[in-house]
């Protein structure tokens, strides 16, 4: 099996999977649209979701990239990225609202900077503290301090 690289697999993608608790310990899975910078991921949501809520208050979630089904040659070892991470809340008035957001222009055009405009959408970073990338059966990275560690088998 040739070797993965984790950080390409995620590239692919214009959305990610994210699982959130609420303050009484429901879960809660979606999605939503990213981007990326530095080794973090950013999402533009609405005060509507219910993830809204759930980042603010817990400040974690976990993340999520998989394969599409449609491409998976096995439904029991689809390639997945996954990652625990902090969740920060950046507010509009901050600098970097504004270079995010220009990054989600950049990426999805028009439609993110109608978001932009709309004052109950919140930007999001998500930073990990750890992670894993599974492609295969006995294939599999860890990720840990910033980096994704030698392939196991």
């Amino acid at each position: 099996m040739s070797q993965i690289d984790p950080i390409e697999f995620i590239e692919q993608f214009d959305t990610l999977m994210i699982s959130s608790i609420s303050s009484s310990q429901r879960p809660h899975s979606s999605y939503a649209p990213f981007v990326s910078e530095d080794k973090q991921f950013y999402i533009c949501i609405s005060k509507m979701a219910k993830h809204t809520n759930n980042l603010l208050k817990t400040e974690s979630a976990s993340i999520m990239f998989i394969e599409d089904e449609s491409e998976s040659t096995n439904s029991f070892a689809r390639k997945r990225v996954t990652f625990d991470v902090d969740v920060l809340n950046i507010p509009r008035e901050e600098a970097k609202f504004s270079e995010i957001m220009e990054l989600f222009n950049e990426k999805f055009g028009e439609k993110a900077s109608m978001y932009e405009q709309m004052a109950d959408f919140h930007l999001f970073e998500f930073t990990p503290v750890s992670g894993r990338a599974v492609f295969g059966f006995g294939a599999a990275f860890n990720y840990k301090d910033g980096a994704f560690k030698g392939l196991m088998s």
